[in-house]
């Protein structure tokens, strides 16, 4: 499982430098209204949308948008003067993660307000309003039925899918004391939003490798339908020897994508007897296994390497973004480190130098 690191923190919900404000190509900054709501409409159906306070040349408009695909996710963000707005349903949720500012929503019929720090908001696929007093948060839009097929993915099959069948469907405001370990659950999407924006600024092709739709996506499941993910004791209690189909398909894919949803879904065990099933077995989770299995692909390449062979480039291709990580487990599991392999194999590929005969 990708682990998040502890240094990149909770995002201050003060700080105007928010996750995905300061990616370069999908980042912007506006000074009107019309042409903020102009820029959005690629991801976000924005019908109407103006300020709330008339702008002056005491309070000029001004609002910091960033927007980007992650895998099936679109993800917006805003930071800037108060607006209000009205958005087309379409075929997609949203989930709204506030970073300052109370936002005031309106969906069939419902009055939900959102709080920084405080609440998340989830909207099904239905036209919706909002008027915010400051601008300041992150919108993730996606399918409802991914929620639904993840959530069922973690839950396992041993829960009845009628539990599961009408979640998404109406709208939410999730309040974090009302969550169990709420305080750390909204810590953890914070720390997740900063994650992954790092990624993109430093490792932009990792985020596609990593799969961190699927981790950001799970991360939203837990919150939203906690209730679902208490798994019953006998199911805990499965034999190991069923994973082995799953075991071999890890290994003629470890090349690809591989998201731990996907291994639940292949194996049709819930998430937590998949970790108990790999762990009696390999004595490690599913996806400690699949870096395993990366790290000996690794070796394999770093043991019959080619002209464009580097240890960065294979560090990436196992899922690594420290190049240090990457080496410490390396030599961890195979007692040399990944220079001194390549080291060697090079040697021993190179053709003998030839001293130049001085009579020529």
């Amino acid at each position: 499982m990708l682990t998040i690191p502890e240094h990149w923190g909770a995002c201050c919900l003060k700080d105007p430098e928010m996750p995905f404000l300061r990616l370069p190509g999908v980042s912007a900054s506006h000074e009107d209204p019309v042409q903020l709501a102009e820029q959005l409409a690629a991801l976000l159906p924005v019908r109407n949308c103006d300020v709330v306070v008339p702008v002056s040349s005491s309070r000029p408009f001004l609002c910091l948008s960033g927007g980007l695909q992650l895998g099936p996710l679109s993800v917006v963000a805003l930071w800037g003067s108060g607006l209000w707005g009205e958005v087309d349903g379409g075929d997609q949720a949203c989930f709204i993660l506030p970073y300052r500012g109370s936002g005031q929503f309106r969906q069939a019929g419902q009055s939900l307000s959102n709080l920084a720090g405080r609440t998340l908001l989830y909207l099904p696929p239905e036209p919706w309003r909002t008027s915010n007093d400051a601008m300041g948060g992150i919108t993730i839009r996606l399918d409802p039925g991914l929620i639904r097929q993840v959530a069922s993915s973690m839950a396992g099959p041993l829960v009845d899918p009628q539990r599961w069948s009408e979640l998404g469907s109406q709208p939410l405001m999730l309040p974090v004391h009302q969550i169990p370990n709420g305080d750390l659950q909204f810590q953890r999407l914070y720390r997740l939003m900063a994650f992954i924006h790092g990624l993109l600024l430093s490792h932009g092709s990792l985020a596609q490798s990593l799969r961190l739709d699927d981790l950001l996506l799970r991360q939203l499941v837990q919150l939203l339908a906690p209730w679902m993910l208490a798994e019953p004791a006998e199911g805990l209690q499965r034999q190991t020897d069923t994973i082995d189909e799953l075991v071999d398909w890890i290994h003629a894919h470890c090349h690809q994508p591989i998201s731990l949803s996907e291994l639940e879904q292949r194996s049709h065990y819930s998430r937590r007897s998949l970790q108990y099933a790999f762990k009696a077995r390999f004595g490690c989770g599913p996806m400690q296994y699949l870096r395993r299995q990366r790290l000996w692909r690794a070796k394999r390449q770093l043991e019959q390497p080619g002209s464009l062979t580097s240890i960065s480039r294979v560090a990436m291709a196992c899922g690594y973004i420290s190049l240090a990580s990457f080496s410490r487990d390396f030599q961890r599991t195979f007692g040399i480190s990944p220079s001194k392999l390549l080291r060697n194999h090079r040697d021993r590929s190179d053709p003998p130098c030839r001293t130049p005969d001085p009579r020529t």
